[in-house]
């Protein structure tokens, strides 16, 4: 995430991921404690699907954040176009 918020050319972030075996509420709470630390203030939209799916959204919205969840990739990339589009006006 460093590297990424490091371009001031990047105006949101989407992050993707399939859990599978790995529980979206671990993956969650490390894209929460990532972003805290790093002090994220561009949009940033995650999508997640696996094993505790319900769990990691809740650790999403819970954060205090301007993370935004999505149900599913179309979702995703509207979501985060939206975001970024919302913020450049």
């Amino acid at each position: 995430m460093r590297i990424i918020l490091s371009d001031p050319n990047v105006k949101g972030v989407l992050i993707n991921i399939f859990g599978g075996i790995m529980r979206c509420d671990i993956i969650a709470t490390g894209v929460v404690k990532a972003l805290k630390e790093i002090g994220c203030t561009i949009p940033v939209v995650v999508r997640l699907e696996g094993t505790n799916v319900e769990e990691g959204k809740a650790i999403l919205k819970s954060s205090g954040l301007a993370v935004i969840p999505a149900d599913g990739m179309k979702d995703a990339a509207e979501k985060i176009i939206a975001a970024i589009a919302k913020g450049e006006n």
